[in-house]
C-alpha cells in the first residue's frame, strides 16, 4: 500500500491567499509524520481538523524559512500551556547546530518547559542524506538523498510495509541522487519553482521548472507526478501543461488539502 500523502502547505517562499508555506503530512499506522514546517503550517494543520497528538514525527528537509519557520511556533505549542510527549524530529546532520540557534533566538528562559523550546520538545536526529540509512516512524521508513541546493536539503523515500513509495524531492536542481529517491515511486511530490529560469537559478541556487520535473519524474519511472513549490500560485495551469510536455502519467497541482 502506498504512502497517504496530505498537502497542508505548498507555497514557495511564504504564506500566500493560495495557503501556507511547504508542508505535508505522510499517514502511518496511527498517526501522521509531517513533512516541513513552512509558515502558516500550524494554524492550517489545525484548520484541517488534525490534533497535534496525532503527530509521530517531524521531518525538515531543510532550513530555509519557507520549510522550517513554523518550527517554532510548533515548539511552542508542544510545550505551552501543556508539555506533549516527546517524538523525533529530523534534519539534515550538517544543520543540527544551525537549528539551535532558533532555541537561542526564541528560548524563554524564565519558563522552565521553554528554555530551549526545540530541543526540549523533540528528540532531534540528523539525516545524513546518504541513501542508504534507514528510519524507521510509525510503521514507515524512509531514506534521504542530498539535493542539489544552496543549504543542506534531504529528498526524502518513504516506504510502507507494503511495499509503496511516496518520495519528496525537497528544493533542488536537477541531480541523480533526487532521481533515485523517486525511482519507481508511486507517488512523487516534486518542487516546480518556476516556469522559465536561468541556470544560475537552476544550477546555481537549485530549483527545478515544471518541465524539469516531469523530465525528472519520467527517468526515475514514478507513477503519479504531485508539481509544488510553484514561486506563484497562478502558475499551476501552465505548469501541469509543462510538466506534460515530458511526463505522462497522472499530474496533480499541490494545494491545501490534496491528499494522494
Amino acid at each position: 500500500m502506498t504512502p497517504q500523502c496530505e498537502v497542508v502547505g505548498s507555497c514557495a517562499t511564504a504564506p500566500t491567499a493560495a495557503g501556507a508555506a511547504s508542508s505535508y503530512l505522510v499517514r502511518g499506522d496511527t498517526g501522521f509524520v509531517l513533512v516541513d514546517a513552512g509558515p502558516g503550517s500550524l494554524l492550517a494543520y489545525l484548520q484541517a481538523g488534525h490534533d497535534l497528538a496525532e503527530l509521530r514525527a517531524i521531518v525538515i528537509t531543510h532550513l530555509h524559512a519557507d520549510h522550517s519557520l513554523d518550527l517554532m511556533a510548533w515548539a511552542y505549542r508542544w510545550t505551552f500551556p501543556e508539555v506533549l510527549p516527546e517524538i523525533p524530529l529530523f534534519v539534515p546532520a550538517p544543520e543540527i547546530r544551525r537549528l539551535k540557534q532558533f532555541d537561542a533566538l526564541f528560548g524563554i528562559p524564565t519558563l522552565p518547559t521553554m528554555k530551549s523550546p526545540i530541543f526540549q520538545s523533540w528528540s532531534v536526529r540528523g539525516l545524513p542524506q546518504d541513501g542508504t540509512t534507514w528510519h524507521e516512524v510509525d510503521g514507515l521508513r524512509f531514506l534521504s538523498y542530498a539535493a542539489h541546493h544552496s543549504v543542506p536539503s534531504a529528498a526524502l523515500r518513504f516506504e510502507a510495509k507494503g511495499g509503496g513509495v511516496l518520495a519528496f524531492s525537497s528544493d533542488t536542481g536537477y541531480c541523480e541522487a533526487v532521481v533515485e529517491a523517486a525511482r519507481g515511486a508511486d507517488v512523487f511530490v516534486c518542487e516546480a519553482t518556476y516556469l522559465e529560469a536561468d541556470s544560475d537559478a537552476l544550477t546555481g541556487h537549485g530549483h527545478l521548472t515544471a518541465r524539469l520535473a516531469g523530465q525528472l519524474a519520467t527517468e526515475a519511472g514514478v507513477r503519479q507526478l504531485v508539481v509544488t513549490h510553484l514561486s506563484d500560485p497562478a502558475m499551476g495551469p501552465q505548469a501541469l501543461v509543462d510538466a506534460a510536455e515530458s511526463f505522462r502519467g497522472p499530474i496533480h497541482l499541490a494545494a491545501p488539502g490534496l491528499t494522494v
